[in-house]
């Protein structure tokens, strides 16, 4: 069993691009605000409607960060022989066992997993350390190459009445098989349809 966590220097471009879009958004916003009273008379209301923009912003902004923080913190993928498993703040654990995996997609974000009707369960993110990543696509696609039943370790019982106590044992069952029969009635006939 192995375990796998994003990458700690992919943070610091996930803050950076958080900075800048709520950055740029805000400059452009009050930009825009300016253009529109420019001219005007400058009264506090303006004054209001500007800084309750720029206290949105960031709020807004330092809400963001706070969460990929805490997607960083808390997410991980573990990797061991009965398939894989996925944790991440404010979502239910996935697993996904190794016999249902039947394949996989690449794209740009990372690799999707599919199960056997085909349809896309788990999705493993290009964020982890580059050599995490190529690590699971490898274990992934030697699963899928080599498919093979999970065995489990069962014991076989030959006989179920030595395991169940005596109490427990019934040798005759409740119901008579002749009590299951259906009665239908033979003058069923199918409803008449309306004529049109």
């Amino acid at each position: 069993m192995k375990s796998y966590r994003l990458d700690p220097d992919r943070l610091k471009g996930q803050t950076r691009n958080v900075i800048l879009l709520y950055g740029i958004t805000l400059v452009a916003m009050l930009i825009l605000n300016f253009l529109r009273y420019r001219g005007q008379e400058v009264n506090s209301n303006t004054y209001l409607t500007l800084g309750l923009i720029t206290v949105m912003f960031v709020l807004v902004g330092w809400n963001s960060i706070k969460q990929r923080k805490a997607l960083w913190d808390q997410y991980e993928i573990i990797v061991d022989e009965s398939g894989i498993r996925q944790k991440q703040p404010k979502a239910a654990e996935m697993f996904v066992p190794r016999a249902e995996i039947t394949g996989f997609k690449e794209s740009k974000f990372g690799l999707t997993l599919m199960v056997k009707n085909g349809k896309p369960v788990m999705g493993i993110p290009k964020m982890l350390t580059p050599a995490d990543y190529e690590e699971i696509k490898g274990i992934v696609n030697g699963w899928v190459q080599n498919a093979k039943p999970v065995v489990l370790d069962v014991e076989v019982i030959e006989d179920v009445r030595a395991l169940l106590p005596e109490d427990e044992i019934e040798l005759e069952p409740e119901v008579e098989p002749g009590d299951l029969s259906l009665e239908i009635p033979e003058d069923q006939q199918p409803p008449e349809l309306p004529e049109a």
